[in-house]
């Protein structure tokens, strides 16, 4: 007496079972990952016929996979999204199928979604800390006071950096009087133009005192 086949289970009639599990319906389709070997790269597939179970579970494993493991090469940082845009179809393919039933083996637990996985997690955060660094100074006002000729200032930094702020001018913090940046001679100090009020050069001449 011959045994039935395990490995595919035999179709139900027009039903593919799942060469997993075993369970009806599912869809044959392939499963795509990528890992970058600084180098060299891989490019990994999981080909067979899915139940919605099993094949959610490939998918969000292959494709969270490729997200820590396929950038570490140079041509992975390209590789490694168009692998992850290839696997939509098939993401697609699995979803549309009804809840699997009637397997004879385990299912492939699925786990969480991808973009609730570490490596997902840990990319987003990445990706928001480089957009906060652009941004956020964009939207940042410039506080740094501007000046005009015959104002006094004092620098709070060493020369030849500048953090030049306004003092009075019978202030015994006064340290420079400002003047139009074409009389500049000696040990006077041509100012950075983001402290001209005007758009014009503008010079530091020590106070005397």
């Amino acid at each position: 007496m011959s045994m039935p086949p395990q490995h595919p289970l035999p179709p139900f009639g027009s039903v593919v079972s799942c060469h997993i599990c075993g369970a009806i319906p599912a869809v044959h389709t392939v499963v795509r990952g990528h890992q970058g070997l600084v180098i060299t790269l891989r490019f990994l597939t999981e080909e067979g016929a899915f139940c919605r179970t099993c094949g959610t579970a490939t998918y969000r494993r292959m494709t969270s996979n490729t997200l820590w493991q396929g950038w570490w090469g140079l041509l992975s940082v390209f590789a490694a999204p168009v692998t992850m845009l290839m696997n939509i179809g098939a993401r697609s393919r699995i979803r549309s199928l009804p809840h699997p039933v009637g397997n004879l083996r385990p299912q492939l637990a699925p786990g969480r979604r991808v973009l609730a996985r570490p490596p997902a997690l840990a990319i987003m955060t990445v990706l928001v800390l480089a957009l906060a660094t652009l941004v956020v100074p964009e939207l940042i006002p410039d506080t740094r006071p501007t000046f005009t000729a015959g104002d006094c200032v004092r620098n709070n930094a060493e020369w030849p950096e500048q953090d030049l702020e306004e003092v009075g001018c019978s202030s015994p913090e006064a340290e420079f009087w400002i003047s139009a940046g074409d009389k500049c001679w000696g040990k006077d100090w041509l100012l950075y133009l983001d402290y001209s009020a005007e758009n014009k050069a503008l010079c530091a001449h020590p106070m005397s005192k």
